[in-house]
């Protein structure tokens, strides 16, 4: 944080002359941690550095434990945030600061502090103690997922919205009762588990290859391996996830939802990296999820799945009888089943959310208006035609 006057009376920068190696240190430290420059940060402390900040239980030993720390902070708040220095108490080789946390200038509530620092011989920083406003709780690794989610929220108001539905989603399809049918999640209705079992039998419609797949309703199986081919075309924006990256890879992302759809797509959405000038390249991503992200196979293996399964629940298993018996026994058994509504509320969540990713590859925004359009705004089709027919991310370095 760079040091400044913060408050009547009270002067944060001294004249460099003035202070002593130790308080010239501490200041430096605060300026690249401004810089997030967490490298020229550390090199304030020495070897044996020990730095103890009373959020997390156990002090941080050593340079490489601090600038691990250090970088795992910087990376759960945005740019914006600063720590600002109010006041600097400079006994010789002990230091104090008083500072705070502004975000664009503003200076946040509850967050204000204060540090101490020893210096060892050679001026570097030996032992750091930090005291943040009191919290009840050890918050740690938690209260920083937290202090993310909050940053995020406020630099883009928009993402309130997944947050919202998210929570919406976990309560009325995993916790209540008499919203949609069937029993909730807790009570573990035997039946609903029986389900599962064989709806993931016919994964990707193999049914037929299996002589010993239950039959369930046709209509149901379509929804299903819909959903499931819909949930697998964000495979296509791992890009969003590249190396670099703060919110990390997009890959366990895609891969949870197979099995819990937006339980686990909603809250990427209000966590994932904030947007960067920069367009990504084909270099930055890993080797496997280029591989699968960028493949032009990928939207029409998925359109052909998607669609099968929609054939798949009008004529397959002639038993159920034409397209007005079966869509009415679908419907009476809809009524009836928390899982298969779950489907449902997934297929409209997907639709609605669908569009989210598709600027995420640094295409300027007055090009191929009509290709994201279609991408964003028709269900499932409009989206593997997006990933057919985007342009290929360049080759070479950009950042991420």
């Amino acid at each position: 944080p760079t040091a400044r006057r913060a408050q009547v009376g009270a002067t944060s920068e001294a004249p460099r002359g003035a202070e002593g190696p130790a308080a010239q240190a501490v200041r430096r430290y605060f300026e690249a941690w401004n810089r997030r420059d967490m490298q020229t940060a550390c090199e304030q402390f020495s070897d044996d550095c020990q730095y103890e900040d009373t959020q997390y239980a156990d002090a941080f030993v050593g340079k490489a434990a601090l600038e691990a720390h250090l970088n795992k902070v910087a990376d759960a708040l945005p740019p914006t945030f600063q720590f600002c220095i109010d006041d600097v108490a400079d006994g010789g080789e002990v230091v104090g600061v008083q500072w705070h946390v502004e975000n664009n200038g503003e200076a946040l509530p509850f967050t204000r502090g204060c540090s101490m620092y020893r210096a060892d011989a050679s001026g570097k920083l030996q032992v750091g103690f930090d005291v943040p406003e009191p919290a009840p709780l050890k918050p740690g690794s938690a209260g920083l997922g937290l202090l993310s989610v909050a940053s995020r929220l406020i630099a883009e108001p928009i993402r309130a919205i997944p947050l919202i539905c998210w929570i919406l989603y976990v309560t009325i399809v995993f916790f209540s009762n008499g919203i949609i049918p069937g029993p909730d999640a807790t009570q573990l209705d035997p039946a609903t588990w029986q389900e599962v079992l064989g709806l993931s039998l016919n994964f990707w419609l193999v049914a037929p290859l299996l002589s010993f797949s239950p039959v369930i309703h046709p209509g149901l199986e379509g929804i299903f391996n819909l959903l499931l081919a819909w949930a697998a075309a964000f495979a296509g924006f791992l890009s969003d996830g590249r190396p670099g990256r703060q919110s990390g890879s997009m890959l366990p992302t895609v891969l949870g939802m197979q099995l819990l759809t937006n339980a686990i797509y909603l809250p990427y959405l209000v966590i994932r990296s904030p947007e960067t000038s920069t367009a990504a390249s084909y270099d930055e991503l890993d080797p496997t999820e280029a591989t699968i992200s960028e493949s032009r196979v990928l939207g029409p293996l998925l359109a052909f799945v998607g669609s099968g399964s929609v054939l798949w629940g009008l004529f397959a298993r002639s038993e159920f009888g034409g397209i007005e018996e079966r869509s009415a026994s679908l419907i009476e058994l809809l009524s009836g089943d928390r899982l298969g509504s779950s489907f449902v509320v997934d297929l409209v969540l997907f639709a609605f959310f669908q569009g989210w990713l598709i600027d995420v590859r640094g295409v300027a925004p007055d090009e191929l208006s009509a290709l994201r359009a279609v991408g964003k705004y028709v269900p499932f089709l409009g989206l593997c035609a997006y990933l057919t027919l985007r342009p290929a991310l360049p080759r070479g370095t950009q950042g991420p």
